[in-house]
């Protein structure tokens, strides 16, 4: 499978505090903005892909509950 290199723009145009925010942690840490994007960016993409394992974990735990006698208890 090749990768395509690709180009993201992204207009913050309307969000002149996260702009400051970037630009200030930049400067304090001497990290380039594009890796504190990307920093911001995996982790945020690491959390989703740990929320939906431990979904996927617990979906495993409730099966047993998927019982054709247990009906009635979902009417009450």
């Amino acid at each position: 499978m090749s990768i395509k290199a690709a180009r993201v723009s992204v207009d913050f145009s309307d969000r002149p505090d996260v702009i400051e925010l970037l630009r200030v942690q930049a400067a304090h840490t001497g990290k380039s903005q594009k890796s504190i994007i990307l920093e911001a960016l995996e982790a945020y993409f690491l959390h989703h892909l740990e929320n939906k394992l431990l979904l996927k974990a617990a979906e495993k735990t409730f099966t047993e509950w998927n019982n054709p006698d247990d009906e009635i208890y979902n009417k009450l």
